[in-house]
C-alpha cells in the first residue's frame, strides 16, 4: 500500500500570463489626456495629432479630445480630435 496519495502530473500546469494588448479606447470615444489608447507590440497603429508613444509602444493622449482612426501613406495611424474640431466633423 502506498504511504502518499497520488500526486498527478506534475508536468503540467505552466502557463504564461497574458499581455492584455489591444485597442482601449475605440474610434469616437472620449478621453482625457494620458488616457491610454493601444496597447501594442511593434508599430501596429503610429501615433497622430495629440498621441505619444511610450517606449513599449503604447499610443497615449497628449490632450483631451475624441479618437480618431485613419490611415496617412499607407500606415494606419490615431489621432486625438480636440471636442471642437470633434463636433465639426460629426455633423
Amino acid at each position: 500500500m502506498s504511504k502518499t496519495k497520488g500526486g498527478g502530473s506534475t508536468r503540467n500546469g505552466r502557463d504564461s500570463n497574458s499581455q492584455r494588448l489591444g485597442v482601449k479606447a475605440f474610434d469616437g470615444t472620449k478621453v482625457s489626456a494620458g488616457a491610454i489608447i493601444v496597447r501594442q507590440r511593434g508599430t501596429r497603429f503610429h501615433p497622430g495629432l495629440n498621441v505619444g508613444i511610450g517606449k513599449d509602444d503604447t499610443l497615449f493622449a497628449t490632450a483631451p479630445g475624441f479618437v480618431k482612426f485613419g490611415s496617412r501613406k499607407g500606415r494606419k495611424l490615431v489621432d486625438i480630435l480636440p471636442p471642437v474640431e470633434a463636433a465639426a466633423t460629426a455633423e
